[in-house]
């Protein structure tokens, strides 16, 4: 465990699985950490990279962005902070969300269509 930003350590982005895939794309971090600022509340990441064997565990797709660590899932436990979350995503140009129940999955992937927003 150690300090990546103000904000976030390491560990949160690491492969879940502890086999030490930790390839953080800064861009990503970057973004997630000015969100935070802005939201002036706790952003707490689910799921960072992922090696191919723990995204199958998962049930990550096979060309998953965590894969190439390009994407965060991020903990939303109520519809509130749901909302703030997304309107400060928008505001920061994220451009692909994903929305579950329990978290939002975020990602930069340029090999990816644009201006989605799709439910888990």
């Amino acid at each position: 465990m150690g300090d990546l930003t103000q904000y976030f350590d390491n560990d949160e982005f690491e492969c879940g699985c502890g086999c030490g895939f930790d390839a953080i794309d800064w861009t990503l971090v970057n973004l997630l950490n000015t969100a935070r600022r802005h939201l002036k509340r706790p952003i707490i990441i689910k799921s960072g990279c992922r090696c191919s064997e723990h995204n199958k565990k998962e049930g990550g797709k096979p060309n998953s962005s965590h894969l190439s660590a390009l994407a965060a899932d991020i903990k939303a436990k109520n519809s509130r902070y749901r909302f703030l979350l997304l309107e400060e995503l928008f505001k920061l140009g994220f451009n692909r969300i994903g929305i579950a129940k329990t978290f939002i999955h975020v990602d930069i992937d340029p090999t990816k269509p644009k201006e989605v927003a799709f439910l888990y």
